[in-house]
């Protein structure tokens, strides 16, 4: 199967999923702004379209815009998220995208992916558009996540009923408790596949690791709920500084999606059913604060992410995947870093402000979901699919249960 014809199809499929979240989302919705750092739905749905517009027939095809009014609209550094709920009809919109991906299969037809053009070689720019809309797949799934909490929160909730999840659904009872060990010594970090990586995940380089033991499993619901028993959020000694005054200013008493109707009863609202909390599944929605306070009421730490990568390279760790997973490093460029196939998809965020969270989520996608894959936040987010695992040095470690790799 050729190269174009591949792409065609996980092209249409990743545009199938996208129009599917709108199926429920009502015109007031998609077009308001729920949360002050994230865009309305609907403005996403246009950006996937003006990004693929502008990347494959402007600068590929050499064909004039589709639309300049859309063009700066829908680009994140023209139109302020405040201004993002002005949007064309939504029915507008989807004539808009519909046009965009027809000329863009045109091009596809013929596009020459040996060629020496820096978009088209080992078709990167196609699959680099592929990956931004399951991007913001996600993103749309997190916005329809606070939205159902909005709804919650305010008695309007589509869930008459607490509904319990099926068996099948359920996570099976494992230890906890077992880490494993990662011995020390150098690993290749990163990734030189241009064709099918991004920028910040390249080039590949070697990294000397010291040992250290790492959680086997992501930090549960049942663990992350005797952090809050043992009044975490109330005890200052296991939280930085920043993370204490983030915390008392913004009066957080546990992760974003649960609520406590009944003294000793939790519930986690999810987009669309509002459950008994699943106490052997991952915790999800903390911050990079909530998380380090977290390892450090445990006595352990947040992995770098050459640590978490080189993890999970050695195939020790289980459980990946369920929520994207905080470390400790900032977001920087890797040795030789080369910005590509602009400036502003990564290095505007090389400034010490950003977390790195690696691993994926339940809602991240296929294309997006790869050992080397980097996605960064500000410490405070935690409206996003986060969770943690945990790691302690070798020195520290008095398990005499085991597991060596």
């Amino acid at each position: 199967m050729s190269t174009a014809i591949v792409i065609r199809q996980e092209m249409k499929k990743a545009r199938a999923n996208t129009l599917r979240l709108f199926a429920n989302i009502d015109d007031v919705d998609f077009r308001r702004q729920i949360h002050p750092d994230f865009s309305p739905v609907g403005w996403h749905l246009g950006h996937i379209g003006v990004t693929e517009s502008y990347w494959i027939l402007q600068q590929c095809k050499g064909e004039t815009s589709q639309s300049t009014l859309y063009d700066s609209f829908f680009t994140p550094t023209d139109t302020p998220k405040p201004n993002r709920i002005h949007l064309p009809p939504r029915a507008e919109i989807l004539d808009y995208l519909a046009t965009v991906r027809e000329h863009v299969f045109s091009f596809l037809v013929h596009a020459d992916f040996s060629a020496d053009h820096p978009l088209l070689q080992e078709a990167n720019i196609f699959n680099m558009l592929l990956q931004h809309e399951e991007q913001h797949n996600e993103t749309i799934l997190l916005i329809l996540r606070l939205l159902a909490m909005e709804q919650y929160d305010a008695g309007k909730s589509n869930s008459n009923q607490i509904d319990s999840f099926p068996p099948a659904a359920q996570t099976p009872p494992f230890d906890k408790s077992r880490m494993v060990l990662v011995p020390a010594g150098p690993f290749l970090m990163g990734s030189n596949h241009q064709g099918t990586t991004l920028d910040n995940e390249r080039p590949q380089h070697e990294v000397e690791v010291k040992d250290f033991m790492i959680d086997r499993y992501p930090v549960s619901n049942r663990e992350f709920l005797q952090f809050i028993l043992a009044d975490g959020y109330d005890s200052p000694h296991w939280w930085s500084v920043e993370g204490w005054q983030w915390c008392t200013q913004q009066q957080v008493m546990h992760p974003l999606s649960w609520r406590q109707p009944r003294a000793g009863e939790w519930i986690e609202i999810r987009r669309d059913t509002v459950a008994p909390l699943a106490l052997d599944r991952p915790v999800m929605g903390v911050s990079w604060y909530e998380a380090d306070a977290y390892a450090r009421y445990v006595g352990k730490r947040l992995p770098t992410e050459a640590e978490w990568e080189k993890a999970i390279l050695s195939g020790v760790l289980a459980m990946t995947g369920c929520v994207w997973e905080w470390t400790s490093t900032w977001f920087h460029p890797y040795p030789g870093f080369i910005a590509h196939p602009y400036q502003g998809y990564s290095v505007p965020y090389f400034d010490n402000q950003h977390r790195v969270l690696r691993g994926g989520s339940l809602a991240t996608q296929p294309h997006v979901r790869r050992p080397t894959f980097r996605t960064w936040y500000h410490p405070w987010v935690r409206e996003i699919f986060s969770g943690i695992r945990c790691i302690q040095n070798v020195s520290m470690y008095s398990n005499k249960d085991v597991e060596f790799q």
